[in-house]
């Protein structure tokens, strides 16, 4: 039950902080960004590199198959098996939401004028949809997958998400909303799964 309070929580917050930075501070903070000095942006475009999911997919299916299979190392393998299911559920929903929404990027407004959502776009280019950042749905997804796993390392999880979200919009691929929306996402995605494993009584600590 907490879980559902905190995930309802999270998306009406999270639904009214994103409309506020859709009508006040996106467009501003986009052409703010564009004048950034090149070494942040540098900066920007490394760090965000770690919010892309195709790395932890390259790493993590190779290694629940070894633990789970060779090593037959079934609390290691529930770890892995739970991350790869936070990525992947919150990358499923990732994908939903931006053909639902049709959100253009900064880059349409930046050079054809055009600001705002295209709901239910028929034809769906993964590139041109920008609400939320799938980047920052992976990383805020792994974040929270990371604190229920290893709870002491949680602030430093969650910083390296909001770095990976801010980052985004340093690059102008993403607004300030679609990070918050995605941060939303993320979080919400695996606390899903959580309770899911929860349910099923998958231990993921070790018992003390």
């Amino acid at each position: 039950m907490k879980k559902r309070w905190i995930a309802a929580g999270l998306l009406l917050f999270g639904g009214v902080l994103s409309a506020i930075s859709y009508y006040f501070w996106d467009v501003q903070l986009m052409y703010y960004c564009q004048g950034l000095n090149r070494s942040l942006v540098g900066a920007a475009e490394i760090i965000t590199q770690a919010g892309d999911s195709l790395w932890y997919f390259i790493l993590l299916v190779p290694a629940f198959i070894v633990i789970r299979f060779v090593w037959k190392n079934e609390q290691w393998s529930a770890k892995i098996l739970y991350l790869l299911l936070c990525i992947s559920l919150s990358g499923i929903l990732n994908i939903g939401i931006k053909w639902l929404t049709g959100r253009n990027r900064p880059i349409n407004l930046i050079e054809d004028g055009v600001f705002g959502f295209d709901f239910f776009r028929i034809i769906f280019l993964y590139e041109t949809t920008s609400f939320p950042s799938g980047h920052t749905v992976t990383a805020f997804a792994l974040a929270t997958a990371f604190s229920f796993l290893y709870p002491r390392w949680s602030f430093p999880a969650f910083l390296i998400a909001v770095m990976i979200g801010l980052s985004r919009v340093v690059l102008t691929a993403h607004y300030l909303s679609d990070v918050i929306a995605g941060a939303v996402v993320g979080v919400i995605c695996s606390l899903g799964v959580k309770y899911l494993f929860d349910r099923f009584y998958i231990e993921l600590n070790e018992s003390v």
